[in-house]
């Protein structure tokens, strides 16, 4: 393993990347690894050889398997990279860690608490490290409005409103794969709002109690053939509840109905205030979970004076300069933090013990919208 050879670059093999330049590894995971002197991506695996052969082609990786289970056996490979859709999430993160590699799973990660749970105990038992996919709490962004916090800048935390939106299924022409995707994931909930409540908490803390409204807006859509076809999962969630801080938080998240703003978040507090947004509209593209990464950032430190513009500081972004800053850059933060904590020999981030929490929180939120009733977090 890299941790045991002194400090040497962490071996990668991925699945989930493709000739396709704007499937989700491609156009993020693989040019955050090949900024980053940590890694060295050495493999790729893909359900057939012509498809590995074209996605280690495209992408400049030396090995490619058509057989996944044949890259795993590989022992100069030190983790695997699994960027597929949840479906299969346990189904190749389970052999992985058997293998005794480290590895990476996607968010959602996998299709149910159960799976979750017998992931993350599956890698304490092997005593393998994992990452989850919530890169954005690892943004250059977060850590600047962490700390602005953490300094006094808004006061006491009073109150946080977000609206958070992804509207992609709205604006483009989707296919029947696509939506069985969107409803098999239950997209609304947990891919939205697993990571627009995982970005939330890494500003402003985790919930103590929560109430919650789940809907179905968008009850059908025309795909790409011209067929109308039906859409099933809560695309529009409103949760309400009080942070552990005490403050007070309201939360509307929207998968499906055009928008806007796709971000704006404000957290307001006894001494000032900060507003996070975007600039007006944005390309479909630009609208997934992950990103955008163009926020604007205004910040009053007193009650009743104007909000100004708050600019980044430029070492917040820790990563080599040349990272791109769109897709790339909240994955390649990520992915630092983890080798420098393996290479410590000290905790990670974002393992599959945070990956756990945030399922909870999901379920949380699900038994909230069932009941009609408030629920409490953490025991």
């Amino acid at each position: 393993m890299a941790s045991d050879r002194g400090g040497g670059k962490i071996r990668l093999g991925i699945l989930g990347a493709s000739a396709n330049p704007f499937a989700w590894a491609s156009a993020a995971h693989i040019p955050a690894l090949k900024s980053l002197p940590e890694y060295e991506l050495v493999a790729v695996a893909s359900r057939n050889q012509e498809n590995a052969d074209a996605a280690a082609a495209k992408h400049g990786i030396p090995r490619a398997y058509g057989d996944y289970h044949e890259m795993l056996a590989q022992p100069d490979l030190d983790m695997i990279v699994v960027s597929t859709s949840s479906a299969h999430h346990h189904e190749f993160v389970m052999p992985a860690i058997a293998a005794g590699k480290h590895v990476f799973c996607e968010w959602p990660f996998g299709t149910s608490m159960v799976q979750a749970i017998e992931m993350r105990d599956a890698a304490k038992t092997k005593g393998v490290r994992s990452l989850i996919g919530l890169q954005n709490r690892c943004a250059p962004i977060v850590a600047y409005i962490r700390d602005l916090i953490a300094q006094g800048y808004v006061g006491t935390l009073w109150s946080v409103n977000f609206d958070r939106a992804n509207d992609q299924t709205a604006r483009m022409s989707v296919s029947q794969a696509y939506v069985d995707f969107l409803e098999h994931a239950n997209a609304g909930l947990r891919i939205m709002g697993g990571h627009a409540l995982d970005t939330l908490a890494a500003y402003v803390g985790e919930f103590a109690d929560l109430q919650a409204y789940m809907e179905i807006g968008m009850k059908e859509i025309r795909i790409d053939t011209g067929e109308v076809v039906p859409m099933t999962h809560r695309d529009h969630i409103l949760v309400q509840g009080r942070l552990e801080s005490g403050a007070v938080a309201s939360i509307v998240m929207k998968q499906n109905s055009p928008t806007y703003k796709p971000f704006h978040l404000e957290i307001s507090g006894s001494g000032g205030a900060l507003i996070i947004t975007t600039e007006g509209d944005l390309d479909p593209s630009e609208r997934h979970p992950g990103v955008p990464n163009d926020y604007l950032i205004y910040g009053t430190p007193k009650l009743g004076a104007p909000f100004e513009p708050l600019t980044i500081p430029a070492e917040y972004k820790t990563v080599p300069r040349d990272t791109p800053d769109t897709q790339p850059l909240n994955v390649a933060q990520m992915y630092q933090a983890f080798a420098q904590a393996l290479f410590d020999d000290r905790p990670g981030p974002l393992d599959f013990d945070h990956g756990v929490l945030r399922h909870e929180q999901l379920a949380t939120i699900e038994r909230a919208a069932a009941s009609g009733e408030r629920q409490r977090l953490g025991g």
